[in-house]
């Protein structure tokens, strides 16, 4: 069902259209507290929020301002938090009558602080969060139902995100979260440095398999002496990427995007895993992959060729820069849509908020009003950013804390004047083009195999590093892991996963 057709009457939308800029719109990323993280930690500053204790929601009065807090991640506080605050203030005061908090957590300190504030029951209305938190968190009961809610207070996310994004969050046909809506599918690109490219006449795109690529990082091994292929303890973990994890959270169960039967499986046993496991294992025995890899927590800047999910355009605006090489993009793999992927970032209505509406409105107006968008995704006009006279954003500094991809959409930002393209148009394309996973609007309800559930992933989590680097040979290990796993309830797992899936697939 369409979102926009639950909305029973024009009138309400009418009414939103003169508080709310369009997306795209002018020149220019809650009755209770919220938390989200940032890179340093320093108190929210503000006004103090009017914060309730029900769920139930109240609508505030003709020319009231109600107070909100959001709480967010990022590099911790901005030092310049409290005039950026009366900046954003002012402006959202007059559109939709809300003063505004915010809570910027650093990111070493998220994961803590962030379950702190959901399980104490800690007062906020907005709280950042992803597909790591978003079921337990439901299940939980932290979050209000906004299904009923968006139509009358969103119509310019609507209008802007197409409605199959929404289904990535849908709960048992519910919406508990707002997706950012930014790179939200899908698309892995290798990454090479192109002087190596050019050196050795690399055709790169006739090497986008594993299995393509053996022989040229043996030559470059030997000629080099470095390790073509350096990663950390993940590992390439992309080959899981076209199996759709289902709400599951390991990486060991999944139905393949495509695979209309909708089949669940031990993805460590299926063919195309596994033949990519053994190759990954065949890299390590040669010292194409660093021998440290299964130990490391962090990568290096320099890599002879990569994996990285994105567009290809960031080749030149990101990947190229950071390594400070100029880079060649391949594509190689499907650009999929998944719940995974919308769920990649997501802003939650707290259950206890005064204001779930404001707390909408407020959603809809950082996503696609252009000003306040540029407020959020670089601080404060003057102070970290002014406008140039053909309407781009020259950064006067990179001081700014907040994380640009959790607050809102990438496509009402202002483009930067050291732009010379929009690289947000590839991405955009790159979204409604996207392959929808078979199992998009379905959520494994784990419930009935909570406990199995959780002791498996722990197994799994012993042997992921290793697997993933290539350390471990996948024809020995993965049985004595699928041994492991049977005796902690996997197959109870599986039973109960794959009933979900036929009843959701009306089989």
């Amino acid at each position: 069902m369409k979102l926009k057709k639950v909305l029973a009457s024009g009138l309400v939308v009418a009414m939103m259209a003169g508080m709310l800029t369009g997306c795209g719109g002018s020149s220019g990323d809650t009755g209770n507290s919220g938390n989200t993280g940032s890179s340093s930690s320093n108190n929210a500053a503000s006004s103090s929020n009017d914060q309730g204790s029900s769920s139930n929601s109240e609508s505030a009065s003709s020319g009231e301002i109600v107070n909100l807090k959001w709480v967010t991640i990022g590099n911790g506080m901005p030092t310049n938090y409290d005039s950026w605050i009366a900046s954003v203030n002012s402006y959202i005061g007059e559109k939709i009558g809300v003063n505004l908090e915010m809570e910027v957590i650093p990111w070493g300190d998220w994961d803590n602080r962030r379950n702190i504030i959901v399980s104490t029951n800690e007062p906020y209305d907005i709280i950042f969060g992803n597909g790591n938190n978003y079921i337990a968190d439901i299940n939980l009961g932290a979050y209000a139902d906004i299904t009923d809610l968006l139509d009358a207070n969103m119509p310019g996310l609507l209008e802007l995100m197409p409605d199959k994004y929404w289904d990535g969050v849908r709960v048992k046909d519910r919406i508990y979260g707002v997706p950012t809506y930014k790179d939200s599918s899908i698309t892995n690109y290798a990454i090479w440095d192109k002087e190596l490219v050019d050196e050795y006449n690399l055709d790169v795109k006739s090497l986008t398999t594993l299995d393509s690529l053996t022989e040229t990082f043996e030559t470059l091994k030997a000629d080099k002496n470095d390790y073509p292929v350096y990663v950390k303890n993940d590992g390439l973990y992309y080959i899981f990427d076209v199996y759709d994890q289902i709400g599951g959270g390991t990486q060991i169960l999944g139905v393949r995007f495509d695979d209309k039967e909708g089949r669940v499986c031990f993805t460590l046993e299926e063919e195309d895993i596994m033949n990519q496991l053994k190759i990954i294992h065949e890299w390590y025995q040669k010292g194409i992959i660093n021998p440290d890899a299964a130990t490391l927590t962090e990568g290096r800047v320099y890599n002879m060729w990569r994996v990285a999910q994105g567009w290809e355009s960031a080749g030149v605006t990101s990947w190229g820069p950071q390594m400070g090489k100029e880079v060649v993009v391949q594509q190689i793999e499907k650009t999929i849509l998944s719940n995974e992927t919308v769920r990649g970032s997501l802003n939650m209505v707290s259950i206890n908020t005064k204001y779930p509406e404001k707390c909408l409105q407020l959603l809809d107006l950082v996503n696609c009003d252009t000003k306040l968008r540029d407020l959020f995704y670089f601080g404060e006009e003057g102070v970290n950013f002014e406008y140039t006279a053909d309407g781009k954003v020259h950064k006067i500094n990179n001081d700014w804390a907040l994380a640009g991809y959790t607050q809102g959409s990438f496509f009402t930002v202002t483009l930067e004047d050291t732009a010379e393209f929009n690289q947000w148009d590839e991405v955009k394309a790159l979204n409604e083009a996207a392959e929808s996973s078979v199992m998009l609007g379905f959520t494994f309800d784990t419930n009935p195999v909570s406990d199995q559930l959780a002791n498996c992933r722990e197994i799994w989590l012993r042997y992921r590093s290793e697997v993933m680097t290539g350390v471990q040979d996948p024809e020995v290990v993965v049985p004595k892991i699928k041994e492991e796993l049977l005796k902690a309830g996997w197959q109870d797992v599986m039973d109960e996963a794959q009933r979900q899936v036929n009843e959701f697939m009306g089989k």
